[in-house]
């Protein structure tokens, strides 16, 4: 990547869509936004929608889904707990269009390679399937922490590891097993930067010299979140605003 040369990644989480007429402008404003100001691709950090039964979600999903087609560029969507009250993983996608799409992946853009964790399972190892959980009890299960591993070991660029609970600190929104997510950040070197959502406030924390980011909630009114991406490393941006707007 030459020197000045960076590529912008948008990032979206918390919406807990509810259809309204509220909850559609945010978001089509936000796309709108993210489309002005040369944003490569758009992540959606879970926690999509806020549905009331199987029915109401896959709607709400839909609706969500058909905003986001919007966007001039990839969209990658995790899910979040709150996706998971009255839906399965396969069904989460499938509803938004992406049916087979797995729920921890990795893409690469901009010099750099992602991550997204998968943190909605029990301490046991059980997915979250249709509110057969108790949120503040998430975990990176056995099977997901081998591939982290080995994703981590194969990653020839700089990482930045992206999740819907936090991995930073112990509290009610962290997954149950942190410590061996970021045991393995910090043997293998290469993260450079954390993302992570669902504790709807703006925060930052260094931990073991790695900036991890939290970012607040859409549904709370902030605005799309935006990485830009550069051989001199990562700067987040929150509330992004195209230039020449106020």
């Amino acid at each position: 990547m030459p020197a000045n040369k960076t590529t912008r990644l948008g990032l979206l989480t918390d919406l807990h869509y509810d259809g309204g007429a509220q909850a559609m402008n945010r978001l089509y404003e936000a796309i709108a936004a993210l489309n002005a100001g040369d944003v490569a691709g758009l992540l959606l950090m879970g926690d999509l929608a806020n549905g009331n039964s199987e029915s109401h979600a896959k709607r709400l999903l839909r609706e969500v889904s058909a905003l986001c087609d919007g966007f001039n560029g990839p969209v990658w969507y995790m899910p979040g707990n709150h996706d998971l009250d009255h839906l399965s993983k396969a069904q989460f996608y499938l509803a938004l269009g992406h049916a087979g799409a797995p729920s921890r992946f990795h893409f690469e853009l901009g010099g750099y390679g992602f991550i997204c964790l998968d943190a909605n399972f029990r301490p046991d190892g059980v997915a979250y399937d249709h509110g057969n959980f108790e949120w503040p009890s998430a975990a990176v299960p056995a099977e997901q922490l081998d591939w982290l591993r080995g994703r981590l070991a194969a990653s020839l660029l700089p990482v930045v590891v992206v999740s819907h609970q936090r991995i930073d600190k112990a509290c009610t929104h962290a997954v149950r097993n942190l410590a061996e997510v970021r045991e393995l950040f910090s043997l293998a070197g290469k993260v450079k930067a954390v993302v992570q959502g669902h504790n709807h406030t703006d925060d930052l924390l260094q931990v073991d010299g790695v900036p991890c980011y939290t970012l607040s909630a859409h549904v709370d009114d902030a605005g799309p979140a935006v990485l830009e991406l550069g051989a001199k490393g990562i700067r987040l941006l929150r509330d992004f605003r195209p230039a020449g707007t106020d």
